[in-house]
């Protein structure tokens, strides 16, 4: 049984007192828990990280093109400054990532290896995703400036200005960056919510244990 099938069984029995839980088959869908949690971490830490890299090296490649273009005048201010800004955000956004994993590494490191510190471990972790503006900057940086700079640059890169079928260029960015930011910041928040009873029956017991 993992946690999952414990949480039901708990969310099945909301008058039953907690004392009565299995510590010791508790304890091992913990760390069953955990090291699942742990191999999705990894997966979406390098997720972001390769995506950033991608973006940074497309708008370097972009850059490149327009620069070494037989038309002198292909390049702008603007250009530098979207392609620039851009590769600043997938890199800050990356950042963003690898900072939020060490500051909730060293929270974690805080907990040792009894069944209270393995709660409260998870209870933390919950939280951690339960909170949801670290993520979102990420998803703003990564898909919606990030996103943006790459569709300017590959416009630019026919060498049209960016006044040229303005109202196109607005309906490309709105349906392949804007709406999809917003839908994933929108699963974001569906998701958390979902965490919250989770979390809410952790700190029960964990409240019961430490009565």
């Amino acid at each position: 049984m993992n946690l999952d099938d414990l949480m039901a069984v708990w969310r099945s029995q909301d008058a039953a007192p907690l004392h009565g839980v299995d510590k010791t088959l508790l304890h091992l869908a913990l760390r069953q828990d955990e090291a699942k949690l742990q191999k999705e971490r990894r997966r979406d830490r390098w997720m972001v990280y390769v995506f950033s890299a991608g973006l940074v090296a497309a708008m370097a490649v972009f850059l490149g093109m327009m620069i070494m273009s037989r038309d002198r005048n292909v390049m702008t201010v603007w250009d530098f400054v979207i392609g620039i800004g851009g590769a600043a955000a997938a890199l800050f956004a990356g950042g963003a990532i690898y900072v939020g994993h060490r500051a909730q590494k060293r929270r974690e490191q805080r907990f040792g290896e009894s069944l209270r510190d393995q709660l409260s471990r998870r209870i933390a972790q919950l939280d951690d995703r339960t909170t949801i503006a670290h993520a979102t900057l990420v998803s703003v940086l990564l898909g919606g400036i990030g996103g943006t700079a790459i569709l300017l640059l590959g416009y630019r890169v026919n060498q049209k200005p960016l006044s040229d079928d303005g109202y196109l260029l607005i309906g490309m960015i709105l349906t392949c960056v804007i709406l999809p930011v917003a839908g994933g910041v929108w699963e974001l928040r569906r998701q958390a919510r979902e965490l919250l009873p989770r979390k809410r029956r952790l700190e029960a017991l964990l409240k019961e244990l430490e009565g």
